[in-house]
Order: structure tokens, then sequence, then C-alpha cells
């Protein structure tokens, strides 16, 4: 079993075992919780800011080769405009040319989310190279 298929599993105990404890809560109590969380999730960061950009991108999934547009970028990760069904927990290897240069660097990746519109790529192992590249980027878009 996958470490992503492990965490889906545990995933799904806790969110069962949540949704009965959130049930056995007085109305009162049900609302207070609502405004925490509501609390939290808005004071919640990246760990790394996004850009905005539209970055075109060639990867490799599944053996095959495939062309779309990156949306917007971080120093951790990406989120790929596709309409491919890409798996969440699937590896990825990205190359991208940042900045207009000629020659493209190389991510390797995994899928963290997925929904209509694309996946989101959470960035594996970037080498310190690659991550200065990438920040000096990040620095000159928006």
């Amino acid at each position: 079993m996958s470490l992503s298929e492990i965490k889906f599993k545990k995933y799904n105990i806790y969110m069962t075992q949540l949704f009965n404890l959130i049930l056995t809560l007085n109305p009162e109590e049900q609302r207070f919780l609502l405004k925490n969380v509501e609390k939290l999730i808005l004071d919640e960061k990246r760990k790394s800011a996004r850009k905005i950009c539209r970055i075109p991108v060639r990867y490799i999934y599944n053996e095959r080769i495939y062309n779309d547009f990156i949306v917007n970028i971080s120093r951790t990760g990406c989120f790929l405009e596709t309409q491919k069904p890409l798996l969440v927990g699937k590896k990825i290897l990205m190359d991208i040319q940042l900045d207009g240069d000629d020659k493209s660097v190389r991510f390797n990746g995994e899928v963290a989310n997925a929904n209509r519109m694309g996946v989101g790529i959470e960035f594996e192992e970037v080498s310190g190279n690659l991550l200065e590249k990438l920040g000096k980027f990040l620095h000159k878009i928006n």
C-alpha cells in the first residue's frame, strides 16, 4: 500500500470520527466550532506564496507526454491547468521554461489535489540551484 493510500484511509477514518463527534454537540457548540474553523481557514497561510502566471509546461505522466499551462506557481509547487485525468498521489515530471530562458528546468512532483480546472502539484526534492532559479523567477513576476 502506497503512502498516499495510507494517508487517504487515515483521513477517511478521522473524518468519520470527527463528523460523529460534531453530531453529538448541541447547536450552540456547533456554531462555536464552525466560527473557529472559519477563522482558521481564513488565517491559513501556504508554505510558500503563490504567484499567478501562465507558463507553458511539457510533462510526463503515466509514460505519456503532454503540454499544458501552469497558472500559478510557488517555491513548493504549482497549479497545472489541464483537462486530463491526473490522479492524486501519482508522480509527474515537468519541464518548465522560466523567464524566457532557452533551457527548460526539470521538476519532479506529485499530484497533491485535482479538480475540474486542473491539478495541484507539489514539487519533490528541489535542488539548491533549481530553488535559486525558481526564487529569482518568482521575484520577477507580479
